[in-house]
């Protein structure tokens, strides 16, 4: 939250640094670079400390964007995601820079200048054979601490942090063994706090719709390797049909799709509106460590960012988390996704449930009620009214939406025809609220997903 109220001041400060020594014919500075189109995530950020400097690990643009370790304070430049995909799971991590949206690459070839594995932050991805490290333990050096090893099948090299008195703190992955330059703290970065409670709440409607995309996981699908332009367009069109929906949830969705889904609607529905993002994630072997499942590149090998579950709500000084929701082990960590929109005293929350069923991740669906308690209580600001929904993966006979039921209601419960399916024959969509719904409709289409989008009215006292 506290990024985002200074991101006005830090633009405005930017343009008058660029524009106001031109008009008095002094030269101007240079206008502050774009923000990456990973910016949009709520995803866990981690700092690298170095044991051997005693300092953060930085991308130096200044320097090719070369990775050192040599900072006394962390900030953006000091900051990474962990990413991994459907085939490693954690095996092997990648490290994506938070200040350029670039994945971190061990460099053996002409680009690595003389320094035999340097690492620098400049890979657009997918993350491939140079991106790749494990996370290997290190405890007899203290909680948190690795050794970051490469391992092509040929070589294996430890990264290294250049510790020597005339050394700059270069990472490179040289090292045969582990030893003291190769100790690294993951440090954790802190969640932005819950706001403040809001002023007053007064009667508001908000139009709601919830829609598992298919953007990655299901090879049958229109969006299986889809690039934005027609995911968001399809989006818009859903939300038209669900009179120009106010909150959209969706599941299945993949992280730079968030910046041009805004874009879109924006420019085809209007207003300000943000996108938002939350990963799925995997658990790294032998850690405690998670790291966000990666979407597959799209039809033309471009990378996609990690997968999971977005938020549209209105532009506005939103506060964002991630809910990590109880899920299996060795599978796929679920996620929430809740944003606190303070103009509605409204918390929204969408999720994607574990898969429930024999043969699936949660086979007798010991882990989906405790999804749908979690997702109830990250829906329970003080102050704040809920709205909630998602793909929950368990259609209302199995009880896992049990807990939802008897704290909301449910938009579909009361229709004419309550319950419509929204996957094949199985209602496991879903939007529940502290309110009345009304006008509660079901796609006729799946479109290029395999669900069907749900929407509805929901009117806050």
């Amino acid at each position: 939250m506290e990024n985002r109220l200074r991101l006005p001041r830090l633009l405005a400060a930017a343009l008058i640094g660029a524009v106001l020594p031109a008009l008095f014919g002094a030269p101007a500075t240079a206008a502050a670079p774009p923000l990456p189109n990973t910016s949009k995530s709520a995803g866990q950020q981690w700092e690298l400390l170095s044991l051997a400097t005693a300092k953060y690990v930085s991308v130096e643009a200044a320097n090719g964007d070369e990775l050192h370790a040599r900072a006394g304070t962390p900030g953006v430049t000091e900051q990474f995601t962990l990413h991994t995909d459907n085939v490693a799971k954690g095996a092997t991590v990648s490290l994506r820079s938070q200040a350029n949206g670039e994945y971190v690459a061990a460099e053996f070839g002409a680009g690595a200048e003389g320094r035999y594995g340097k690492l620098r932050a400049r890979t657009d991805g997918p993350p491939a054979g140079w991106e790749k490290l494990e996370l290997v333990p290190q405890p007899q050096a203290g909680a948190d601490v690795y050794a970051l090893r490469y391992h092509d099948g040929t070589q294996e090299r430890y990264v290294t942090a250049d510790a020597s008195a005339t050394g700059d703190g270069l990472l490179q992955a040289r090292a045969t063994a582990v030893a003291s330059w190769e100790l690294f703290r993951l440090v954790a970065v802190a969640p932005p706090a819950d706001p403040s409670p809001p002023p007053a709440a007064s009667p508001r409607a908000i139009k709601a719709m919830t829609w598992n995309v298919c953007g990655d996981n299901n090879n049958a699908c229109g969006f299986y390797h889809t690039a934005a332009g027609p995911l968001a367009d399809q989006i818009v069109a859903r939300a038209k049909t669900a009179g120009n929906a106010d909150v959209i949830m969706l599941e299945e969705f993949c992280e730079k799709f968030a910046k041009p889904v805004e874009l879109a609607l924006e420019t085809q529905l209007g207003g300000g509106w943000d996108v938002r993002f939350a990963p799925v994630q995997y658990e790294v072997p032998g850690t405690k460590v998670k790291a966000q499942k990666n979407c597959r590149p799209d039809a033309a090998g471009a990378d996609r960012g990690a997968y999971g579950v977005a938020l549209a709500v209105p532009e506005e000084n939103t506060w964002y988390r991630a809910v990590e929701l109880p899920s299996p082990p060795g599978v796929e960590q679920r996620t929430g996704l809740c944003a606190t929109v303070v103009s509605w005293a409204a918390e929204v929350c969408a999720a994607h449930f574990s898969t429930g069923g024999p043969t699936y991740d949660d086979p007798d669906r010991t882990y989906q009620p405790q999804q749908a308690d979690a997702l109830r209580r990250a829906a329970s600001l003080p102050g704040y009214r809920p709205l909630l929904g998602g793909d929950l993966n368990a259609a209302p006979a199995t009880g896992v939406p049990a807990a939802l039921y008897a704290s909301y209601e449910e938009c579909d419960a009361h229709s004419a025809t309550p319950n419509r399916p929204t996957a094949g024959s199985s209602k496991i969509d879903y939007l529940f609220g502290g309110g009345t719904w009304s006008g509660c409709g079901v796609a006729t289409d799946t479109g290029s997903s395999d669900h069907r989008a749900v929407w509805g009215t929901l009117t806050l006292s």
